[in-house]
């Protein structure tokens, strides 16, 4: 957020994060992914491309702090599934929902679905997000003043007023002001690589898609089968990331079946409880415990494992290289907003 002030209000505006699935890493990889809203306590509100990747609902936390690095463990809640606008392509209908774990530790936005007016147009908005500044710093929450100057049948766009939505930016709220009121009129999308303009997608214009999930969620939210290292994932099959417990996904082996896997990893198992961070296996996240993950082609489970330092870690192996990749495309996605006519 360039030309914008910190930004310790709005509790439920939360950064989205990818998940870090080895041992010895932070809860949350850097860098900060996207912005979200909360509009219902398991439903958060944000950019179709924050979560296009279809390994994402797996590996994305939101983090409901002013700063994420000092958030407590209560202000950190997993998403559980992620939903994309069914005509989202590039430019348009770029509107989407991460659908959590539980409920979020903070009240949600009040949602109005209602039409936005014609005369908007040279009015002040107040857009919110974890973004990057005019020093090029991330990492915190802040909002900006912008103004309206264009309206269109599914999106509006904005100017500097000083303040602009910037990288990292993309998926966080608009206000609009009503009757003494604020209300969520808009979705940080794309803008130009300067940060002085943007394009918001309109939350009216996509009201039967968002409505449709609150109403879907608030009668039956999503759930997953309980987590129990003890159970063969190399010989438990899959159709979807719903068969898996959180944190894991389904996916693809070497013998071309699905399997649960750890999110972000290859086919495999757990193994034995990690004995220290000698050995040359992957040392993963399970449960309350870190555990060896093998590769399914492979039957050993004794032995040490590797444990991962730091942000790149020393967990070599298939596994490590792949959530590397993994946390490339999370910059990537967040790198590309500053592009011109690209998204934030």
């Amino acid at each position: 957020m360039v030309g914008g002030v910190p930004e310790p209000a709005s509790p439920a505006v939360g950064a989205i994060l990818p998940v870090a699935p080895t041992c010895g890493e932070p809860a949350e990889a850097s860098p900060i992914l996207c912005t979200g809203t909360l509009i219902a306590p398991r439903v958060v509100l944000t950019a179709a491309h924050c979560v296009e990747n279809v390994d994402a609902p797996q590996l994305l936390s939101v983090v409901f702090a002013p700063e994420p690095a000092r958030a407590l463990t209560a202000e950190r809640v997993r998403a559980i599934e992620g939903r994309l606008h069914p005509a989202w392509s590039a430019g348009a209908h770029d509107v989407g929902v991460l659908i959590l774990a539980e409920d979020a530790p903070v009240a949600p936005v009040p949602l109005s679905l209602s039409a936005l007016p014609a005369d908007v147009v040279g009015r002040t908005t107040r857009v919110v997000g974890f973004g990057v500044d005019e020093q090029g710093r991330m990492g915190s929450r802040r909002s900006g003043t912008a103004r309206v100057t264009a309206v269109h049948e599914e999106t509006f766009s904005i100017s500097a007023a000083p303040g602009m939505s910037c990288g990292g930016d993309s998926g966080g709220p608009s206000f609009l002001e009503f009757d003494g009121a604020e209300r969520l009129v808009g979705v940080t999308s794309y803008g130009d690589l300067a940060c002085t303009t943007g394009t918001n997608m309109r939350v009216d214009a996509h009201a039967a898609f968002v409505q449709a999930i609150l109403d879907e969620v608030a009668v039956a939210p999503p759930t997953r089968p309980p987590f129990d290292p003890r159970v063969d994932a190399c010989t438990a099959p899959c159709r979807s990331h719903a068969d898996c417990p959180m944190g894991m996904a389904c996916v693809t082996g070497t013998g071309g079946g699905k399997s649960c896997a750890v999110a972000g990893l290859e086919a495999g198992r757990f193994g034995a409880v990690c004995t220290g961070p000698d050995g040359e296996r992957l040392c993963v996240k399970a449960g309350d415990a870190c555990r060896l993950w093998l590769p399914c082609t492979e039957e050993t489970s004794g032995g040490g494992c590797a444990v991962a330092r730091g942000r790149g870690g020393t967990a070599g192996r298939s596994g490590a290289g792949r959530f590397a990749a993994l946390l490339a495309l999370a910059v990537f996605l967040s790198g590309r907003s500053r592009r011109p006519s690209s998204r934030r």
